[in-house]
């Protein structure tokens, strides 16, 4: 491993800090969680929607990646307006919508403390992470694979059914396979281009970034919680296991557009939380779908490497 600067030697100024995630990690009540930080700006998977503008442009015959606003607002306003339709109560913001503009609000921001919720999906070349900002330590949250494509098929079931997404004749959740939708939104490949990231975070940017597995956070999590707040400069108070159940907090994050937060097929039940709870159980392989089984096992290799970084619970 090559020796690498600390990027965020922290300071005055607090502390700025990444989460990075695969989808279905307890990372919106980690964010939560965050938001009781006094003074803490908080930003929604910033290029995560940046990755989603590319690739609803690309299904529309636009394969040419640009990464800036300027000269290009036309195409970012035909990318929003494509996203719109899994969103039908939002209004998606075409300026939040390249990697560029993400990458310099972020380093100028004022705010005494910053945390950026996002997923490490959006980050799979060398050419997109130029825009990761500079100023701020990294952690990587990770989850058994079994429990997150247990979940993100039902969450997906549902958010396709109510969007009217749902194309291969399913007729509901049973006749529903995931892999197909997975591997056209690039999910199939999550863990291996979150340990992808890892890898690159630890190689150039921070060295050694914290992993935390979310059972272990659900589990414990005054001591998780402390240990990422003292390893990205985020001050610790017990206060921060307790929040409030409304989804208003979630008003002010930063998101790509408004009213996100109201996609309740996602976000439902982490946005009315208000402490976390102990983990599920890890269902057998033989017990869940073939859909989710497959996708698991393809994952398994990546999340056992992380899973060795953290410390003997």
């Amino acid at each position: 491993m090559s020796h690498v600067p600390d990027d965020n030697p922290g300071g005055e100024r607090g502390g700025r800090a990444f989460l990075w995630m695969i989808p279905r990690s307890i990372s919106t009540a980690f964010t939560k969680c965050m938001s009781g930080i006094p003074g803490c700006e908080v930003w929604m998977e910033p290029f995560a929607f940046c990755q989603f503008a590319l690739t609803e442009l690309e299904k529309l015959g636009i394969k040419d990646e640009q990464f800036s606003y300027a000269g290009h607002e036309k195409m970012f306003q035909t990318a929003a307006e494509a996203m719109e339709k899994y969103f039908p109560q939002s209004n998606i913001f075409p300026d939040r919508l390249p990697f560029a503009t993400i990458k310099k609000n972020l380093e100028e921001s004022t705010s005494k403390y910053v945390f950026v919720k996002d997923e490490s999906i959006a980050m799979p070349t060398e050419q997109r992470r130029q825009f990761i900002p500079k100023g701020y330590k990294h952690a990587f949250l990770i989850r058994h694979p079994l429990l997150v494509y247990k979940s993100m098929r039902k969450g997906w079931f549902a958010q396709l059914r109510k969007s009217g997404g749902l194309k291969f004749n399913e007729t509901d959740e049973s006749s529903f396979d995931f892999r197909l939708y997975a591997k056209e939104l690039a999910l199939d490949a999550v863990f291996q281009q979150h340990h992808d990231l890892w890898t690159y975070i630890r190689d150039h940017v921070n060295p050694s970034p914290l992993v935390i597995d979310s059972s272990a956070l659900l589990t414990n999590p005054a001591t998780v919680i402390r240990e990422f707040c003292e390893a990205v400069g985020f001050p610790y108070s017990e206060s921060l296991l307790q929040w409030s159940g409304s989804p208003e907090v979630a008003k002010s994050w930063k998101w790509a557009g408004d009213n996100i937060y109201k996609n309740v097929a996602f976000l439902g039940v982490s946005i009315n939380s208000t402490h976390f709870t102990p983990p599920a159980a890890v269902p057998a392989w033989e017990e869940v779908t073939e859909d989710v089984r497959e996708l698991a096992e393809k994952a398994m290799p990546y999340y056992e490497d992380m899973l060795k970084q953290r410390p003997v619970e």
